[in-house]
C-alpha cells in the first residue's frame, strides 16, 4: 500500500484525528494502495476521464490514469480546474509499493470558485465545468489557455437566473449521443449540443430549457442522463421530487415522491434500474417502470447522503457518500448480497451491518465533497473532501468477495 504524507491544515476535532489515525493503522489491511494529494483548498468535485491510461514514460509498471478536480487560492481570489494523472499499478503489473504523486497536467483559470466539472466520454479532451458565478464552460484541453484569465473554447448560454451559488448545480454529459450535455441552473435544466456550434462562435445558446421548476422555490439538486435511452434524464428537486423527462415530448414522463432527494444515478447495466440519495442516511434503489414503489432500501450511513454512483464495470456494484463531517465516509455495496446471511463471525458490529454493504471508506478528516469510480479499474475510487485532500484508493481484493475475484469479506 502507498499512502503520501499527511498535509498539516491545522487543528483537527480529537476524536476525529483519534478515529483517523485508527484508520491509517488498520488500512494496509484494507486496500492494494492508496494515494493522498494534499489541495491549497476544498475541491468540490472530481471525475475520472473515460480516457485509455497512459503507460508512464518511466516506469512500464505504472499506467497514467487521468483526472480532474480544482484548487481554489482564497487570497488571490484565483479558481483552478485541474486536469491531472493519477499513476496507478498497470493491470499486469500486481501491486506497487510505492506509488508516484498525482501529476498535474493542466492548470485552467476559472472566473469563480468551481462548482462541478465532468470529462465529456467521447472526447476526454473536452472538459465542461460550472462555476459559482453561474457560467457553463467547455475547454478544449489539446488548446492552450490563458494562465491568469477565463479563456473557454466555448460559454454555454440561456438561463436567466443566477443562483448556482445557492446550490442547484447538475452537470452531465450524455454517453450514447456525442456533444449533448445537460445542466441545471436553481430551478431551471437546459441541454445544449456542443458538436453543432457555428465556426468561430464562442457561445451556445440551448436547445431547449425545462422550467417546470419555477415559482415553486425549490432547486434542483441532480440532473443525470439515462445510461441506455439517449432521449431520457432524470432530476431529483428539493420538493422530494424523482423527475424522469423525455427530449421527444419536451415534458416530465414520470415522476415520484420521495424523503429529500440529492442525488440520482441510473444503473448502466440495467435499463430500468435506478438508485437516489436522501438526506434520511439511505439509498433507495427503484424500477423505472413503477416509481411509486421503492424496490429496496440501502441503510448504513448514519448522517445525509449527498451522493450516490453506480461502477460503470460491475452491474450489482454502487456507492454513496455522506455529507456531514460526523461520518466523511463512502460506501460500497453490492445489491447481489441483499438477503444473504453474514457467516463469518458472530461479532456485534457485524451483525448490525447488512451483508450488502461491502466496505466503507474513512480516510477523510471532514465531509466529502465528491466522488468519482474510475472507468477502467474496478474498484478504484476518488474522493475529495474539505479536509483540502485529494484521494485516489483501490479497495484490496481479499475485501471483495469471491464474485467479484477476492474473498469473502472480514471485519
Amino acid at each position: 500500500m502507498s499512502d503520501s504524507d499527511d498535509s498539516d491544515l491545522g487543528k483537527v476535532n480529537p476524536r476525529i484525528q483519534s478515529e483517523y489515525n485508527e484508520w491509517k493503522k488498520k488500512s494496509p489491511f484494507f486496500y492494494d494502495f492508496i494515494i493522498s494529494h494534499p489541495l491549497p483548498s476544498t475541491s468540490l468535485t472530481v471525475h475520472w476521464s473515460t480516457m485509455t491510461p497512459l503507460t508512464h514514460p518511466q516506469d512500464q509498471s505504472l499506467a497514467l490514469h487521468r483526472l480532474l478536480f480544482n484548487n481554489n487560492y482564497p487570497r488571490t481570489r484565483t479558481s483552478y480546474l485541474i486536469i491531472a494523472n493519477a499513476p496507478l499499478p498497470a493491470m499486469d503489473h500486481g501491486t506497487i509499493p510505492t506509488l508516484p504523486k498525482v501529476e498535474v497536467t493542466h492548470n485552467i483559470a476559472l472566473d469563480s470558485r468551481l462548482a462541478i466539472a465532468r470529462f465529456m466520454p467521447q472526447n476526454p479532451d473536452i472538459v465542461c465545468a460550472r462555476t459559482q458565478s453561474a457560467g457553463a464552460y467547455v475547454f478544449d484541453c489539446t488548446k492552450p489557455h490563458k494562465n491568469d484569465q477565463l479563456d473557454p473554447d466555448l460559454t454555454l448560454t440561456g438561463f436567466d437566473e443566477n443562483v448556482i451559488g445557492h446550490g442547484g448545480a447538475g452537470l452531465a454529459w450524455n454517453q450514447r449521443k456525442e456533444g449533448y450535455i445537460l445542466s441545471s441552473n436553481g430551478h431551471s435544466i437546459g441541454y445544449w449540443d456542443v458538436s453543432a456550434v457555428a465556426q468561430h462562435s464562442k457561445v451556445l445558446d440551448p436547445i431547449h430549457v425545462f422550467d417546470y421548476f419555477k415559482g415553486t422555490g425549490n432547486l434542483i439538486q441532480e440532473v443525470q442522463w439515462h445510461c441506455k435511452n439517449e432521449n431520457v434524464f432524470g432530476s431529483v428537486d428539493e420538493n422530494d421530487d424523482l423527475v424522469i423527462w423525455d427530449l421527444r415530448t419536451d415534458k416530465s414522463q414520470h415522476s415520484a415522491k420521495a424523503q429529500d432527494v440529492d442525488s440520482l444515478s441510473f444503473n448502466p447495466f440495467n435499463e430500468w434500474l435506478l438508485a437516489i440519495a436522501s438526506v434520511d442516511a439511505t439509498v433507495g434503489l427503484f424500477d423505472m417502470r413503477k416509481l411509486t414503489e421503492k424496490l429496496f432500501t440501502l441503510a448504513g450511513h448514519r448522517q445525509r447522503v449527498y451522493k450516490v454512483e453506480w461502477n460503470s464495470n460491475l452491474e450489482s456494484v454502487l456507492a454513496s457518500s455522506s455529507y456531514e463531517s460526523y461520518e466523511r465516509r463512502v460506501i460500497i455495496w453490492d445489491i447481489n448480497r441483499i438477503g444473504d446471511e453474514i457467516l463469518r463471525g458472530d461479532s456485534k458490529a457485524k451483525a448490525k451491518r447488512p451483508p450488502e454493504l461491502l466496505f466503507y471508506h474513512e480516510g477523510h478528516k471532514d465531509e466529502m465533497t465528491d466522488f468519482s469510480w474510475n472507468h477502467h479499474e474496478p474498484w478504484v475510487i476518488s474522493s475529495v473532501a474539505k479536509d483540502h485532500t485529494l484521494q485516489v484508493w483501490k479497495l484490496g481484493q481479499s475485501r471483495v468477495g469471491d464474485e467479484h475475484g477476492g474473498h469473502n469479506i472480514g471485519d
